[in-house]
């Protein structure tokens, strides 16, 4: 069984070489990331008895197989014609570390490397996935993975078997797929190319009830057609992330070698950037105290010792996170009709299932994740809503041991950070988030979210930067022009490094003191403030720009006393508002989370059950 193939660097997925190998004269190691078989994990986690490495080359001359840093046997080679091989790794007697291999070129114009490992279990699971994207209205970035699925995973059904066993389905929160003339052609195509006439890819148009609606339909389908279709697993996947289909291939291979003790275990996808694709943003997180934890963020996958890291490499300390839904597998005897998500829209549904489900184990491979555009370059904004919302139903959830007085704390403190930066809308949004909750699982429950959302983003709207010019002189529309093309410039890891560090949002005592300078001379000099920046930046300054880097999108701001007592007034009416809602409110939540999870309350919710009515 095909495990995980050889990769190389693909152009419009990943270029960066050292994901792949590192070449040294005329030897190139396959120890990139995606090359790396890890011995730990799949001892821990499967039923494998053996592992081989198949190659297909010419114009090589020797070939190297490694237990991390250690050459375990060397093997000449046919070096002007190609040629099959198939070598054995020492996988029964080696406990932990990182297999790989290496090759010796020749001068040879004419080269040919393909190849992967094969496992041994002695008795597969079955296994039938169904990956289910959730989308609206991103036609772009669904015809460019649909191509690419297309191309380098459903017509390789030959050599492939993954491919017999996957179905694409697209939740279309949108309710546009269908209209887009190439989109409708393309699954067309891979349809008609079943030779058992199924139906490889599916558009199911769905309620716009947001990712957790979205997701949630796609996990609806899987457990009604499970019977039916013989489907055990369901993999979530962002519309707009950017994959390598072999992520199918390590997925299914993983999930087939199974341990019956880890049947039900959660397959988490990491995170990589797409500014910086050797980057890893995420690989797990934990929430905890109101907050996401990530204790290894912004790690850098072109050295071979980041990437054999224990962290990465290892079994150990795995249980307590979870994945995003940018890629996430689940079992089906995980998602059931009585066990589905929280109506939240968008924000914590993952985090809030990964907790609830965190019994059955999670396990991160190299390889199964995706490509994301990074979350920090653009302001909060009316996501504010849901993050703290949401942030205090999964706290209410999870953690009932919070007091009052840590979320009193934890609110003051998300509207000061917007208040200090004048971004007066969103310290409303924070006041906003703590009403609704307050408000209980029925109101929740009862609105409509598309609704809602829309008058929630309504309260925040950045403008195009050329529309900066009806509110700055010249001089100072040229000046914020050359302060963003500068910030764009000088854009980098250590800008990121910087907005991750502990001291990114801590500040000086005079700053605490004045709340950052509203109580001293206003600085009149105007500057450009990015999303990455601290919110104290803003020190004493009358008025700045708050600039998106990357979208093009910005605002003017500045002081205005008004809404800084309506700021300070917040800090009153939370006060009030937690005293006397918070500990009724978290309490309703935990007896109502079963009802709200039912299959019966999401086709309610999503508008299914008049339909089958």
């Amino acid at each position: 069984m095909r495990l995980q193939t050889i990769l190389l660097p693909m152009k419009g997925i990943c270029n960066v070489t050292e994901m792949y190998f590192h070449k040294a004269g005329s030897r190139i190691d396959f120890d990139g990331y995606f090359n790396l078989f890890y011995i730990d994990k799949r001892k821990h986690y499967t039923e494998l008895q053996g592992l081989r490495l198949k190659l297909t080359l010419k114009g090589y001359r020797r070939v190297f197989l490694m237990h991390d840093r250690q050459v375990l046997r060397e093997e000449s080679l046919r070096e002007h014609i190609e040629t099959e091989y198939c070598f054995e790794f020492p996988y029964l007697c080696t406990e932990n570390g990182v297999f790989w291999f290496a090759l010796e070129e020749t001068d040879c114009n004419e080269k040919v490397m393909q190849g992967y490992y094969e496992g041994f279990a002695p008795d597969p699971r079955v296994i039938n996935l169904i990956a289910a994207i959730c989308t609206y209205k991103r036609e772009p970035y669904i015809l460019r993975n649909l191509k690419t699925i297309r191309e380098q995973f459903f017509c390789r059904a030959e050599e492939l078997e993954a491919t017999k066993h996957m179905q694409l389905w697209l939740i279309d929160n949108g309710k546009t797929l269908k209209n887009q003339e190439e989109i409708y052609e393309l699954l067309t195509e891979v349809n008609a190319q079943d030779s058992n006439g199924g139906e490889r890819i599916r558009i199911y148009p769905n309620r716009n009830a947001g990712g957790s609606g979205g997701f949630t339909r796609g996990m609806l389908e899987a457990v009604r057609q499970k019977d039916r279709l013989g489907l055990t697993h369901i993999l979530l996947m962002d519309d707009d992330a950017l994959f390598d289909p072999d992520l199918f291939v390590r997925v299914y291979g993983f999930l087939s070698t199974l341990k019956e003790t880890y049947r039900t275990v959660t397959l988490g996808g990491t995170l990589l950037r797409e500014d910086f694709p050797y980057i890893q943003q995420a690989c797990g997180e934990w929430f905890d105290h109101f907050a996401v934890r990530n204790e290894h963020p912004l790690v850098d996958l072109r050295f071979y010792q980041n990437c054999t890291a224990p962290f990465l490499c290892e079994s150990a300390d795995e249980q307590k996170r979870y994945s995003g839904w940018w890629c996430c597998c689940y079992s089906l005897e995980v998602v059931r009709s009585n066990n589905l998500p929280i109506p939240l829209f968008l924000h914590h549904d993952d985090i809030e299932f990964g907790i609830r489900n965190r019994k059955n184990g999670i396990v991160f491979l190299n390889g199964v994740g995706v490509w994301h555009k990074g979350f920090e370059l653009t302001f909060t904004g009316a996501n504010l809503y849901y993050d703290v919302r949401n942030s205090l139903i999964t706290t209410a959830l999870h953690e009932p041991q919070r007091t009052a007085w840590e979320v009193k704390k934890w609110i003051w403190k998300r509207i000061t950070a917007a208040a200090i930066e004048f971004r007066y809308a969103e310290a409303k949004l924070v006041y906003q988030g703590l009403i609704d909750f307050c408000k209980g699982p029925g109101w929740l429950y009862s609105q409509d979210p598309d609704k809602l959302n829309t008058a929630v983003r309504s309260q925040t709207a950045l403008s195009n930067i050329e529309d900066l010019k009806a509110e700055l002189t010249p001089d100072e529309y040229d000046g914020i022009l050359q302060e963003i093309d500068q910030y764009r410039k000088t854009f980098g890891i250590e800008t990121l490094r910087g907005y991750y560090s502990p001291e990114h949002r801590n500040a000086g005592l005079l700053k605490k003191a004045t709340f950052n300078g509203w109580f001293l001379p206003a600085d009149k000099t105007l500057t450009a403030i990015s999303a990455t920046d601290s919110p104290f930046a803003a020190y004493r300054k009358k008025r700045v720009v708050l600039f998106e880097p990357f979208s093009g999108k910005a605002t003017v701001a500045g002081r205005d006393f008004r809404e800084f007592r309506r700021a300070v007034g917040f800090y009153i009416k939370t006060s009030r508002i937690i005293d006397r809602h918070y500990k009724r409110a978290a309490s309703e939540y935990r007896e109502r989370l079963r009802e709200m999870t039912s299959q019966k309350a999401w086709e309610h919710y999503l508008g299914l059950s008049e339909c089958k009515n």
